[in-house]
């Protein structure tokens, strides 16, 4: 895996669009911080080569996920290592098929699973350029139900996505967003809350279950919130974060 982060860092540096990088904070119902998420984009387009470190409160990254440009923003692939759980994902997606490769943790094997794409399928990331695909039809109040991959399942589930009403998030205009399971499959995919920019459409918060493990093996419930827009930064600085070494393990702090 460690070869592969290395190949995927070396790509289309010398493309002309901008650099964008973006910080998120991850915190536990307590308050606690849990992670700090730096997100980079070349260009902004939603179907831009992207990047996202996983830091632990102390700034050392433990986890990095890397996902394609790709034309159809929605459903493209991505690969991730998180060195603190040892838990690693690699999806592939072709013209008529996605490949799921998924490692829960250090001493779980590897499972490789091949699904049939749907249609209007979204896959990790690209749900953020699917709600703006359908920012009018949520707004005026029609639920959005999706096809949505859980990777650690190997499979698609439907999800619906719907409109709950205006917000003021941290003085600006926003608009908060529901997603749950069309259907009941038990505790697969938590509700889910999520508030946009109304001016830019950006994520503003995330409020639910996160994607990584902690240091228990467990999934928490985090809210991870963006309060600065992305900004345009220095090749250099996004070669210099993305290569620094994984650690094992955070330092614990409590509030």
């Amino acid at each position: 895996m460690r070869l592969v982060w290395l190949l995927l860092l070396t790509p289309c540096a010398a493309g002309a669009a901008p650099l964008l990088r973006s910080e998120g904070v991850a915190t536990l119902p307590n308050g606690t911080t849990a992670y700090r998420e730096v997100h980079w984009q070349r260009g902004a387009g939603d179907g831009s080569e992207r990047w996202v470190e996983y830091l632990c409160p102390a700034g050392q990254p433990f986890a990095r996920k890397q996902m394609p440009a790709a034309v159809r923003a929605r459903a493209r692939g991505y690969v991730l290592q998180d060195a603190r759980s040892g838990q690693a994902a690699r999806v592939v997606v072709g013209r008529d098929g996605v490949q799921v490769d998924w490692k829960e943790d250090t001493s779980a094997p590897s499972r490789t699973k091949q699904l049939p794409l749907p249609a209007d399928a979204v896959i990790d990331a690209g749900f953020d350029a699917a709600v703006r695909a359908h920012w009018q039809t949520l707004l005026g109040g029609t639920p959005v139900s999706l096809p949505f991959l859980v990777p650690g399942r190997q499979r698609f589930y439907p999800v619906q996505v719907q409109y709950r009403g205006p917000v003021r998030w941290q003085g600006l205009a926003a608009h908060e967003i529901e997603v749950h399971l069309d259907t009941w499959f038990g505790a697969v995919a938590p509700r889910l809350s999520l508030v946009y920019a109304e001016a830019d459409r950006r994520l503003l918060e995330f409020r639910g279950t996160s994607n990584l493990r902690d240091a228990r093996g467990d999934y928490p419930q985090v809210t991870v919130r963006f309060s600065a827009p992305a900004t345009e930064q220095p090749e250099q600085r996004w070669r210099d974060e993305l290569q620094r070494p994984l650690v094992s393990s955070c330092v614990v702090t409590t509030k």
